[in-house]
């Protein structure tokens, strides 16, 4: 009680200091609220990265080269700066502009104490990356090469901008400094240009070396506009995407800062001014996001029977076993960004060495989702027309499906997604035509990777191998955000009366194709990282074009069981002669790729917690949300498993197929010691990257995950993968 009534104490104590204050250092905290949020996102941001943010943030500031630790120094220091002289041009400027009676504060004292904040603003982020890059760089005197380089470019801007000021300063060039005046008071004419122009008929100091400032920071932006400008085919040119976050948060400040400045002075909520403006210009320039249609020249006939599709999958086989021809094998992927990329693909390869290359033969269908569907595209890519990957193309498959992409998110996000929220819509049309958004900017990434960077597959690509039995028929599962709807992003048609349950992308685009990067990216739209986006044609005629706008396909079924399910029914139920036959299949074998470990009930009760009551009387609806819908999708498809076996034990006994249901999960915690120290909290809690960037040590905990499976099945205790291979290996034989 006595605890309580201490804290009670405290915080009357609080409020009090808070009524006392005087009116005058609130009106300032108001008035300083741009560069006040922004000097604390870039002071906070490293701490984040290693805390509450961590799977969210922390690969930012692990970097691999000391060149972008440079970088990233220079950028964290010109941040910083940008923060500084726009609370200078506040502080000096908010007494002539708003209120006389605020109490001043000298301009000499602002700029002696500038460049202090400065570096305070940008010591956590240095630090941090120098701290955490020792994941990629171990040798420590790269990483004082980088620190090095990095502060002597951050020494040379502030020289450069020092020069540049004095270059252009008032005394040497008197006339071009009052035209800047005249420009600004023009500018001003209806809002007092007080807080702007001095006495002497110039701009004041401190918002002449903010201009200046600006101008040298836009020369930087549009160098590294230039340079960087996806796609790079070595990773070591390109531009960390830690960089691209200080540029915005250097242009938000600059820019935001500003308007508030200008805008205060009429009480005008510089929120509602945005939203109004640039409203009303998406809706003049038709500003959306994009994906890009093709025309289909060939125009083939449509895949709809799945029966012969799998028939010439299944004749790929070359065993002695009577039934090697007639078992099949449906893989479904599930989502969970680049970590469920590099487990898919590591599983997939993996299989194939452990089981041979009839397992890799028999699928017949891979139902993937977001992340699977990436490592999923980089698997089908590296196939041969014997029907699988070569055991060479492993590694390159790894390497595609676990390869950094965040730096291309960055530099979109800086460039042509930027553009369109600082009211210059028709920019990315203009200047980035081939990359408008940062969705594009992963397309083009990512094709990088692929075994013909220069030559990008399409899914009349992908038709044609699976008419020949190259390759299993893929599913790149998406959502459709119009109607919460399966789009199917796949060569084949699917069934679909009535179009209830799916659209597939041959029916909705009918005579349209995409590339492979296209389909896998619309299919792995992870939330913020890539934009929501719709069609259009690349002719740029798009009125018959379905308005739909394409999500993550996580969004409705994380796993890709239910679309294999459909598909399984499909191809199993008993048709009319006229219509065409059902494969003669005895033997399937479903394979859920999990990137998550598998869920355990928990041995004992929550402990208890008195301090959450807030926090679940707010957030608490939303957490069971998301809690839930692991448990549910896991729940729910092993019951449809059951619901298939229970459906063909109704059917003729010769007629009965044999179906098996493995889940392979990614191991838990206790399992895999290295996977600890990559994926797991302090508190045990799984918690994969949620960007499109894997450290080396996260890549290694991939593969070390699945050796931790492969390992299980030569303990005593049989595993689940023990019971795999024995199944196919012993008793289907399939050796």
């Amino acid at each position: 009680m006595l605890q309580k009534i201490l804290l009670w104490l405290g915080i009357v104590a609080v409020v009090t200091v808070w009524l006392l204050l005087p009116s005058g250092f609130w009106e300032y905290v108001f008035f300083l609220r741009i560069p006040l949020l922004m000097g604390l996102l870039l002071f906070a941001l490293p701490f984040l990265a290693q805390g509450p943010l961590k799977s969210m943030l922390k690969n930012l500031f692990v970097l691999r080269y000391a060149r972008q630790i440079a970088l990233t120094i220079l950028g964290a220091t010109v941040a910083g700066m940008a923060v500084t002289f726009v609370v200078a041009i506040i502080l000096v400027g908010a007494p002539d502009r708003f209120d006389p009676e605020l109490p001043r504060i000298s301009s000499d004292f602002i700029k002696k104490w500038s460049y202090v904040l400065a570096i305070a603003l940008a010591l956590p982020t240095t630090l941090t990356v120098f701290d955490l890059s020792k994941e990629e760089m171990t040798e420590k005197r790269e990483r004082l090469s980088g620190l090095f380089l990095g502060v002597s470019s951050g020494v040379i801007f502030l020289l450069l901008f020092k020069q540049t000021r004095d270059f252009f300063s008032p005394t040497k060039f008197p006339d071009f400094n009052r035209s800047l005046a005249k420009v600004v008071s023009f500018v001003t004419e209806d809002f007092s240009d007080k807080g702007y122009i001095n006495n002497d008929g110039f701009l004041t100091d401190n918002y002449f070396d903010c201009f200046v400032f600006f101008i040298v920071l836009l020369a930087i932006y549009v160098i590294a506009f230039k340079v960087y400008m996806p796609p790079k085919i070595k990773e070591e040119e390109e531009a960390p995407a830690l960089l691209y976050v200080m540029l915005l948060i250097s242009v938000s400040v600059l820019l935001l800062g500003n308007l508030t400045f200008f805008f205060d002075y009429s009480r005008i909520s510089i929120l509602f001014f945005w939203v109004l403006i640039a409203g009303a210009l998406y809706r003049l320039f038709n500003v959306d996001h994009y994906f890009t249609l093709n025309d289909d020249p060939k125009q083939p006939k449509e895949l709809t029977d799945f029966a012969v599709l799998v028939q010439k999958r299944l004749d790929k086989q070359n065993l002695e076993e009577p039934l090697a021809k007639q078992t099949l094998v449906v893989v479904c992927a599930s989502g969970g960004g680049i970590q469920a990329a590099g487990w898919t693909a590591k599983v997939l390869t993996g299989l194939q060495e452990e089981l041979g290359e009839s397992f890799t033969k028999a699928i017949g269908l891979i139902s993937s989702v977001s992340g699977g569907s990436v490592g999923a595209m980089y698997y089908l890519d590296r196939f041969t027309d014997k029907g699988f990957p070569p055991a060479s193309e492993y590694s390159k498959i790894f390497e595609g499906a676990t390869g950094n992409s965040l730096d291309a998110v960055g530099w979109g996000l800086a460039y042509p997604d930027l553009w369109r929220v600082i009211f210059l819509p028709f920019l990315p049309d203009i200047l980035t035509p081939e990359i408008r958004d940062r969705g594009i900017a992963i397309e083009k990434d990512w094709q990088e990777n692929m075994k013909t960077p220069r030559s990008a597959k399409t899914l009349a690509d992908w038709r044609s191998e699976v008419e020949e039995g190259n390759i299993p028929l893929p599913v790149l599962n998406a959502t459709l955000v119009e109607n919460g709807l399966r789009l199917l992003i796949t060569p084949a048609k699917f069934p679909n009366p009535d179009e209830k349950k799916f659209f597939d992308f041959n029916s909705l685009y009918p005579g349209k194709d995409i590339d492979v990067v296209t389909a896998a990216r619309l299919s792995a739209t992870f939330p913020y990282i890539s934009p929501i986006c719709r069609a259009k044609a690349k002719n740029g005629e798009d009125s018959d074009i379905a308005n739909y706008h394409v999500a993550d396909g996580g969004y409705f079924d994380n796993s890709g069981f239910v679309t294999a399910l459909e598909w399984l029914e499909e191809l199993l139920r008993e048709k009319p002669q006229a219509e065409e036959t059902t494969p003669e299949i005895k033997r399937i074998l479903i394979l859920q790729i999990n990137p998550f470990p598998e869920a355990e009930l928990p041995k004992q009760q929550p402990k208890k917690e008195k301090k959450l009551g807030l926090f679940m009387a707010t957030i608490g609806p939303l957490l069971g949300l998301f809690k839930v819908r692991g448990p549910i999708l896991n729940s729910r498809n092993l019951t449809e498993v059951e619901l298939l076996k229970e459906w063909q034990k109704t059917r003729e006994a010769h007629k009965k197929i044999k179906i098996e249901y493995f889940p392979i999960f990614f191991p838990s915690m206790t399992e895999n010691i290295r996977a600890k120290e990559s994926f797991y909290s302090k508190k045990g809690e799984y918690e994969p990257p949620l960007s499109w960037k894997l450290t080396n040590n996260e890549k290694k905990a991939i593969k070390a995950g699945w050796d931790t499976i492969t390992e299980e099945s030569k303990t005593e205790k049989p595993s689940r993968f023990e019971k795999l291979k024995k199944l196919w290996l012993d008793e289907w034989n399939m050796k």
